[in-house]
């Protein structure tokens, strides 16, 4: 169960997954969103979403205010996991709990927001490229291409002259492969490279606002 929860909230964070409809009115800041169907700051009607150094530095602090968020909103819903998964009379009430808590944080996410001087089309915008980018970096990291290059470069140069030319292949698509990290190739197609280029200004903030997430997430201490 706690995989599960955990899985949830990782899909919940750091963006507006669902448009919230408040019964008087839009949000402050957002009226601009919605008015006449007109798009927001940074919002195009084709293509992704335009990312600003302005708006990314704003879209960093709104994370470390919403890391604030999540470690008790975890701590809730796994609660309400093991009422419900137990069977126990408790259980409805339990549900309601669980309602608040996921209230709770769409409130908070309002508030940071509005600190930020985000909307949730601004937020959901710059999480995808953020997300796009970040992870991929992340991936990179953890599979150490460029470290495995680096050996099987080594280990090429060791070889006769025979065996180097029937190891070429495995080295180029390992190459391709770092190029792919480094550049980050497939990302700057999909999203553009004055998107990419902005993202990786923050990169290291980004990277640690990310891996703090997984921390919170995954229960794990730092």
């Amino acid at each position: 169960m706690r995989t599960v929860l955990s899985g949830l909230l990782v899909l919940l964070a750091f963006s507006a997954c669902k448009k919230e409809e408040p019964a008087s009115g839009p949000a402050p800041g957002e009226a601009a969103e919605q008015a006449g169907g007109a798009p927001a700051a940074g919002e195009v009607d084709d293509g992704p979403y335009t990312v600003t150094k302005e708006k990314l530095d704003a879209y960093v602090g709104y994370q470390r205010r919403m890391l604030e968020v999540y470690g008790s909103l975890l701590k809730g819903l796994q609660g309400l996991g093991a009422l419900v998964d137990a069977g126990t009379p408790e259980a409805m009430a339990s549900a309601r709990e669980g309602l608040k808590v996921v209230e709770a944080k769409a409130k908070a996410e309002a508030e940071a927001r509005q600190q930020a001087g985000l909307t949730e089309n601004d937020v959901n915008g710059i999480a995808e490229v953020v997300t796009a980018v970040i992870s991929q970096r992340q991936l990179g990291r953890t599979l150490q291409y460029e470290e495995e290059l680096k050996k099987l470069e080594a280990l090429q140069a060791k070889l006769p002259p025979e065996q180097q030319k029937g190891l070429e292949p495995q080295v180029a698509n390992m190459r391709r492969q770092v190029e792919s990290f480094e550049k980050l190739a497939d990302v700057r197609r999909d999203y553009g490279d004055a998107n990419v280029d902005v993202v990786l200004t923050r990169e290291d903030d980004l990277m640690k606002n990310y891996q703090e997430m997984l921390r919170v997430f995954t229960g794990t201490r730092r």
